[in-house]
């Protein structure tokens, strides 16, 4: 059934799958949310095959723009050198 979700994820791509569910995991503990707390996460939300179609002219026709107006927050998930902050 369709999740409205509450956190929008940004991540590293080159991270391991397991690495990345134990940091959604500490997120969830921190914060102690529940279980069925949904997430939008681009590389599940968005058809990897065709992202040109997620892209839009307008950015705010995006799906990442509409994520991020509906979520609660975002919650970003970096390698180890924190390479987007350098």
């Amino acid at each position: 059934e369709a999740q409205i979700p509450a956190w929008f994820i940004s991540h590293f791509w080159g991270e391991r799958v397991i690495d990345f569910l134990a940091c959604v995991a500490e997120h969830v503990r921190l914060r102690q949310l529940s279980a069925k707390t949904a997430y939008w996460i681009c590389a599940y939300a968005n058809n990897q095959h065709d992202l040109g179609g997620e892209i839009a002219a307008d950015p705010r026709e995006s799906s990442f723009y509409r994520a991020l107006m509906i979520c609660r927050g975002v919650l970003i998930i970096l390698d180890d050198e924190a390479t987007p902050f350098n």
